[in-house]
């Protein structure tokens, strides 16, 4: 299970809506809304989430 770091909802990895790679973390998300809002600024949300749980 991840975690999407724009609103902390539980993932699961195989059926999430997108997937982006950061700073070598991988990162999914459950909506293209989630997706558009890290990749525009990503460091307002990788500091939230725990290493390993993206």
């Amino acid at each position: 299970m991840a975690i999407d770091p724009v609103c902390k909802m539980n993932v699961v990895p195989e059926k999430a809506a997108a997937k982006e790679e950061h700073a070598g973390q991988v990162y999914y998300f459950c909506s293209a809304n989630c997706h558009k809002a890290f990749v525009t600024e990503p460091q307002k949300y990788v500091a939230g989430v725990p290493k390993g749980k993206a």
